[in-house]
């Protein structure tokens, strides 16, 4: 067999290419951080405005007592 001596060319890639690619990359982070911030704001929310309802056995069993 031949041996194989071809290398594949390596991408290489300017220092501000690579500073903006980690500029976007860490703004793409903090917009997932507020978004989930918000989320959970706002099931806080949703969680505190639902009135406490009563379990439907304990309603019934007073219902059938004579």
């Amino acid at each position: 067999m031949t041996p194989n001596n071809f290398s594949s060319p390596v991408a290489t890639t300017s220092p501000i290419a690579a500073a903006i690619e980690t500029a976007a990359s860490e703004q793409l982070l903090r917009d997932m951080a507020y978004v989930l911030k918000l989320t959970r704001r706002v099931k806080d929310e949703m969680m505190a405005d639902r009135v406490p309802t009563q379990n439907p056995a304990s309603v019934a069993e007073g219902v059938l007592v004579a």
